[in-house]
């Protein structure tokens, strides 16, 4: 245990080193305050460990879209006939709600490269807030129905719900906040697109086909489809099986990515490809195993101690209002983004008090309301990694890219907050 908290320490950005290395701290004074035997240490820091199954198991499946090179087909849509940049700001955002949830963060610098060449004759503010929005909104969107994603199985975990129940509640938040993103990108219909009239040959010549479709959109349907089969799996496994829906989505990863490739007729360059990329990818996880660690050992402690009461205290008053307790928690997971607290590390404080919120507040609201609470982070918290790379790509500050997106963000937990209200 001391030799995987060195390793991982030392790997990790100076962020999370501080930040994991003062809630290892504080959860350590906590254990021994409590007066616990030294060698039950191990559990409690290794609580987390089934977090980060799930990601060393996604870069098998990014693999398959590389391979199969959905990501080229699919951010070709971008390129495709638009007259004006509402209608591109709208692709913008569907591509990335398409790619978002299998690349992850490898879709944000694919859609830049893409938005950039259509818009490089725009003025370079206009151009800069455009792609920051449909980015990030776009990707912060496809996380919600992932299955992959950590924040949307932590809540499950939390709050003991069905993923079959919460699928389709998630399902409509995003059709919501997609709609409502659409709407605000329309504002920029009155600029026209130059070149937006041209095709590229390969669009040209892909553009009929027997059926109708261009290839770009027989790639695009194929990947919904895909995804929709893994979530099928993913929500039969989970209710007939009682793995938890971390262990779940975690096991059913990697096969059927094998399988995935051998459909496509891609499986020995799969392999060739997948595994180098797999090792790449985990020496990266480091500053995510240094921070899973001290947050298991902080929050296992923490509601075994008198401390917890701090926390027991406010929740225990707004429960008595339950919409004034979901606005608070999502006022609470942007307000801690803005000073560097990662949403899995809120989601993992105020997850040890939701004990005490279930009995008298239905989970699925709980769940709905921390899953769209915490992603909204994704579009407007300046030490995201998501808002960090974009505020690179585009050589803007985080907290102003975070500008442009938090009355987004704010929207984004308020949908989550007004379904999770209706559900009570």
């Amino acid at each position: 245990m001391l030799i995987c908290i060195s390793i991982s320490f030392s790997g990790a950005m100076r962020l999370f080193q501080v930040s994991g290395a003062i809630f290892f701290l504080v959860g350590l004074g906590l254990f021994l305050q409590a007066g616990h035997p030294i060698v039950e240490l191990p559990y409690y820091v290794t609580s987390t460990v089934p977090i980060m199954g799930i990601l060393y198991a996604v870069p098998f499946i990014n693999s398959v879209i590389y391979i199969g090179r959905y990501d080229r087909n699919v951010s070709q849509l971008l390129e495709s006939d638009a007259q004006h940049l509402g209608q591109l700001y709208s692709r913008g955002s569907f591509v990335t709600f398409l790619l978002g949830g299998f690349l992850n963060l490898a879709t944000i610098p694919l859609v830049d490269s893409v938005l950039k060449k259509t818009l490089k004759e725009l003025p370079q503010r206009l151009k800069k807030k455009l792609i920051a929005r449909s980015i990030l909104r776009g990707y912060a969107l496809s996380l919600v129905i992932s299955p992959m994603e950590i924040l949307v199985a932590i809540s499950i975990d939390i709050t003991g719900i069905s993923y079959l129940t919460f699928f389709p509640w998630l399902g409509l938040s995003v059709v919501l906040l997609l709609f409502a993103d659409w709407c605000l990108g329309w504002q920029y219909r009155s600029f026209s697109i130059q070149n937006g009239s041209k095709q590229t040959e390969n669009q040209a010549d892909s553009a009929d086909t027997p059926h109708g479709l261009s290839d770009p959109m027989k790639k695009t349907l194929a990947l919904f489809c895909f995804l929709m089969i893994f979530i099928v799996i993913v929500m039969l496994t989970n209710h007939f099986f009682d793995f938890g829906f971390l262990q779940t989505v975690s096991l059913i990863i990697i096969p059927y990515s094998f399988v995935w490739a051998m459909v496509i007729g891609r499986f020995k360059r799969y392999l060739n490809y997948c595994f180098p990329v797999w090792k790449q990818r985990t020496i990266g996880l480091k500053n995510f195993m240094f921070l899973f660690l001290s947050i298991g050992l902080l929050t296992l402690v923490l509601k075994e101690s008198d401390f917890i009461q701090y926390i027991y205290t406010p929740v225990e008053w707004l429960m008595k209002t339950p919409i004034l307790l979901f606005l608070s928690i999502q006022l609470i997971f942007l307000a801690l983004a803005m000073v560097g607290f990662h949403p899995l590390v809120t989601i993992s404080i105020l997850g040890s008090a939701m004990h005490i919120v279930m009995p008298a507040i239905n989970p699925l609201s709980l769940a709905i309301v921390l899953t769209t609470s915490g992603l909204s982070t994704v579009t407007a918290g300046p030490f995201n990694i998501s808002v960090s790379l974009v505020g690179n790509l585009l050589q803007v500050s985080p907290y102003r890219v975070s500008l442009w997106n938090l009355g987004y963000a704010f929207l984004f937990g308020s949908v989550g907050s007004l379904i999770g209200w209706f559900l009570l």
